[in-house]
């Protein structure tokens, strides 16, 4: 009952809802051979790479990659040629007066006499187009770079996403082997157990034995069954929260391919012990410093805001007066033309010292990206050295926990030889299977522990 209750709070631990499903097993634990089509047979590896590609969060994080392959090429039009144009039309349904002097027109005209006149005609329209071009800008020169940075980071990001996913299911693959070994145990315990059941009620019934002992038996049968029972249901969930994690639809059957043996034996105790570690490349590093040339750029950017900036323009312009609606038709009235060039040199000279409290705080922004990537050096190489010593210490308790599990069930195992001999009693027998039951749940508690380490110590030498 202890394996079920442990099995029970590591699902319930990791499990996002319940879900519906059911993956066929036999007696030893292993996956049955199901020949329907459509069934994934994946081994742990298969797992972490299907999903890889088809977990949502990180395809969310390549398409992130995508947008920011995007961004760049939005950065480096900014210094490219623009060109607009521009189409207008305006209508003065009354031209405005306008008064000159009366002697323009009548030199008899007395001083300050004037004359209201109208320029100009009703219907105008005018046609532009304009060129424009970045020669010079710091904060420009700054943004490219930065825009890679960003893609950098993007990059990295996915390759972060991916571990978290295959922690993620690799727990979960775990968990199922461990469900699946704890029923293969209960399995035969309940087997064991009714044998001794029937031949304990034979016995009563030919006067040798006592009802009680037949009773006692049955109520251990009993609890063996709905134990098993139980972890059937958690097998269900946790392979359905494993087809949540891949990215498979609930519907459709997995069948897991190796083993907890299998796993267990390719534990490299040494390999893992004593594998050189390399900073530069673990990922949590690599963030770190890509955040702090980030913020390099950032205090660029700011000190890029005293320099000029230099553009270029040209523009060429046709207008037409009309008195009549008439610019859609072939007459002899003409467009004018006017062209023009020019150059724009911005230069910034007096902010109240905004630009400088900007600069100052990019520099404290950079010198605390420094910081944290200082602590994220530090860090790793102290979560690399406790993940190592858990590890060591779950690989020898796993190893001591499967000699007490050996050494508990030869025990039970005699008492039941005795018990057939009438030299122990049916409660010496359940307490003598309670302790063996004991023992196979604190091996499965070690083992729990040492699958959980060794995947910690994967990911902190960034081997996921």
């Amino acid at each position: 009952m202890r394996i079920l209750v442990l099995i029970i709070m590591i699902a319930i631990s990791i499990s996002p809802g319940q879900f519906n499903g059911t993956p066929a097993t036999n007696s030893l634990g292993a996956v049955e051979t199901q020949s329907e089509e459509g069934v994934l047979e994946l081994s742990l590896k298969q797992v972490q790479d299907y999903a890889v590609n088809h977990n949502a969060v990180a395809e969310n994080a390549r398409l992130d990659v995508k947008s920011a392959r995007k961004k760049i090429w939005e950065t480096t039009t900014i210094g490219l040629p623009q060109i607009s144009g521009t189409v207008s039309y305006r209508n003065d349904l009354k031209i405005a007066t306008t008064l000159i002097p009366a002697q323009f027109l009548d030199p008899n005209a007395g001083e300050g006499e004037f004359i209201g006149v109208k320029f100009g005609t009703q219907h105008n329209a005018t046609a532009e187009l304009k060129l424009d071009q970045l020669i010079f800008s710091g904060s420009y020169i700054v943004a490219l770079r930065a825009s890679k940075i960003y893609l950098r980071l993007s990059q990295e990001n996915v390759v972060k996403t991916e571990i978290e996913v295959k922690h993620a299911v690799t727990d979960t693959y775990y968990l199922i082997l461990l469900a699946l070994h704890s029923k293969a145990t209960l399995a035969a315990n309940l087997e064991n157990v009714k044998k001794t059941k029937y031949e304990t009620t034979e016995m009563y019934k030919a006067g040798f034995l006592e009802d009680t002992d037949a009773d006692q038996l049955q109520l251990t049968v009993t609890e063996l069954e709905n134990s098993i029972k139980s972890i059937d249901r958690q097998i269900n969930v946790t392979y359905n929260l494993l087809k949540f994690q891949m990215g498979v639809a609930l519907e459709r059957h997995v069948r897991l391919t190796e083993s907890l043996t299998d796993i267990l034996s390719q534990i490299d105790k040494d390999s893992l012990l004593t594998e050189q570690f390399n900073l530069s490349r673990h990922i949590d590093f690599r963030m770190a410093d890509s955040q702090e040339r980030s913020m390099f750029l950032l205090m660029k950017r700011e000190q890029s805001e005293y320099l000029p900036t230099i553009s270029a323009y040209a523009t060429y312009t046709r207008m037409a007066m009309r008195d009549e609606f008439n610019f859609f038709k072939k007459n002899d009235e003409q467009w004018f033309p006017s062209t023009s060039i020019g150059l724009r040199i911005a230069v910034p000279l007096f902010s109240s010292g905004m630009r400088a409290a900007r600069v100052a705080q990019a520099k404290i922004d950079l010198k605390k990206a420094t910081n944290t990537k200082n602590q994220v050096k530090d860090g790793l190489e102290l979560g690399l050295l406790q993940a190592r010593s858990t590890f060591a210490d779950a690989y020898d308790t796993v190893d001591s926990t499967r000699k007490n599990t050996a050494l508990a069930k030869k025990i039970y195992e005699k008492s039941g030889e005795k018990f057939k001999k009438g030299t122990v009693s049916s409660m010496e027998l359940t307490q003598a299977h309670s302790q063996y039951l004991a023992a196979e749940n604190n091996y499965t508690r070690a083992v729990v522990e040492l699958l959980k380490a060794k995947t910690l110590l994967d990911k902190a030498m960034n081997r996921l």
